[in-house]
């Protein structure tokens, strides 16, 4: 580690040598007592020192650690910068080896940083009227600052930290070239350790048609009125099932203020986010004629007298053991609530805007909280730093990365359709719990309606209709269905280039 004194002698040689600059290339004009009095100025440099006593310290109560002090080196100006970076990696094997092996703390291809863009467009892409090259970063008072433990023992101080910042930053970072399909080991951010915090926000998704009960796992049973005058039980037998068709359905969602934290990370991970289908179509409309969506639906059900002893069933069923089912026009399913598990690649997260107080990027031998790092309201009283939770800016060993505000990554708009066959054996389990619901007396108060000529029908082999529509919404506002989305491509991260004359990359 570099000892204090040889810093001092660094800091002491520069300031002169800048000095010495100043002196040379200045004209110096003797004022009187009155002029000094009325010229103003400002440094072009600032020094700052925060000791381990002081009250505004955080580190000042931490165990272990409250022997650290900080030294701040800062330009009393506006930086404007215009930056592209191949290739970021910093932190190559080293102290995080072991957390993931054969990687960097921060590795990040095809960087960009420029200045925010004119406006938006309506997915949600940045739009720049004269181009992004043609536009700057704003660094408002950028600086270096390091945390020296026992700053007032020259035989023990050193060096445990630096981080490199700024008290304000206006900025649009982005992290790869194109906004691809899937997940890419050669673009964008592969690994990060560091602190991000994303705002809330929302979005939407539309489903993949699917065919639903004709798989294992995706049986449905339950109770039908035939003519209301008796209750037939019903199993059905998806291996001599057509299936139901469920279309492409949309759906808006909300996700709430999440954390990225962590050494070498490689996804954000969002947990529970809550959506409701408000209502799936499983057959035509009530008076379409053209619809030709359904037209092969068709379940094969088993017909028994579970829970019914009568006569009625026992000739219903005597006569028609099994036969065809088919959805009548009208029926849906609603209010389906899901809860989603969204794991995203950081690979695929591309537009970082970054507004308001800035963020940093520090290297520590030890975990650290810098001055004005984020802390949590429930962390504040705790002592240990391994204690404090994932919304606590703790930079950890090694390389670390923090954006101070929250992240608003705009509307979260999925671009291609999701696949939800994965829920599809909750949703035939919460049917048939539907299908078999029954009041105080035991009577089923959900049962479709059956025409008892549609059963001698079926002798001869035609299908039974009925208009089943399941509304679930009781049944899953509490225990909503689980679902898990991975590596979704978003509408809102398309990549501008940062370049002039149609490049992609300069």
């Amino acid at each position: 580690m570099f000892k204090l004194n040889q810093f001092n002698i660094a800091l002491f040689s520069l300031s002169m040598g800048c000095f010495g600059i100043a002196y040379a290339n200045s004209n110096l004009v003797a004022l009187t007592d009155e002029q000094l009095a009325a010229t103003t100025g400002q440094a072009l440099m600032s020094l700052g020192y925060l000791a381990p006593t002081d009250s505004a310290n955080p580190m000042k109560n931490i165990t272990g650690s409250n022997n650290i002090g900080f030294y701040k080196l800062g330009l009393e100006a506006e930086l404007e910068l215009n930056a592209n970076i191949k290739n970021l990696q910093l932190g190559c094997g080293g102290v995080n080896n072991s957390v993931k092996s054969d990687s960097c703390d921060i590795d990040i291809k095809n960087l960009s940083l420029s200045g925010l863009p004119d406006s938006y467009d309506g997915n949600g892409n940045p739009v720049y009227n004269n181009g992004r090259a043609s536009t700057s970063a704003t660094l408002t008072n950028p600086f270096i600052e390091f945390a020296i433990s026992n700053p007032d023992k020259s035989s023990t101080r050193e060096v445990k930290g630096i981080r490199f910042s700024a008290e304000k930053i206006n900025a649009l970072l982005t992290a790869g070239l194109a906004n691809s399909t899937s997940a890419s080991t050669t673009d964008g951010i592969q690994t990060l350790s560091g602190f991000m915090q994303i705002a809330q926000t929302s979005g939407t998704a539309s489903t993949k048609p699917i065919t639903f009960g004709n798989a294992s796992g995706q049986a449905i049973n339950g109770y039908a009125d035939v003519s209301g005058l008796t209750d037939v039980h019903f199993d059905s037998d998806p291996s001599k099932s057509s299936g139901i068709t469920i279309p492409s359905v949309s759906t808006g969602f909300t996700v709430n203020a999440f954390t990225i934290n962590g050494v070498r990370k490689t996804q954000a991970e969002v947990r529970n986010i809550r959506t409701t289908i408000s209502s799936i179509p499983i057959a035509p409309a009530v008076g379409n004629t053209t619809d030709t969506t359904f037209a092969n639906d068709k379940l094969y059900v088993n017909l028994n007298c579970t829970g019914n002893t009568g006569f009625l069933c026992g000739l219903a069923t005597g006569l028609v053991p099994n036969t065809s089912f088919i959805m009548d026009k009208g029926s849906d399913i609603s209010n389906l609530s899901l809860s989603i598990d969204f794991f995203q690649s950081l690979s695929m997260i591309h537009n970082i805007p970054l507004t308001g107080n800035g963020g940093y990027l520090s290297l520590q031998s030890t975990a650290l909280l810098w001055p004005g790092a984020t802390i949590a309201s429930g962390d504040t009283g705790i002592r240990d730093l391994s204690s404090m939770s994932a919304n606590t800016d703790v930079a950890r060993p090694g390389w670390w990365m923090s954006f101070s505000n929250p992240v608003q990554l705009g509307q979260l708009n999925v671009q291609q359709q999701v696949d939800i066959s994965a829920v599809l054996p909750q949703v035939a389990t919460l049917v048939s719990n539907y299908l078999s619901a029954t009041d105080a007396s035991g009577n089923n108060i959900n049962a479709p309606y059956v025409n008892f000529g549609q059963v001698i029908g079926a002798l001869v082999g035609s299908p039974i209709y009925s208009k089943l529509n399941v509304d679930l919404g009781s049944y899953t506002a509490t225990n909503p269905a689980k679902l898990v989305l991975t590596d979704q491509q978003l509408k809102n991260q398309g990549v501008v280039a940062n370049c002039y004359g149609g490049l992609k990359f300069c």
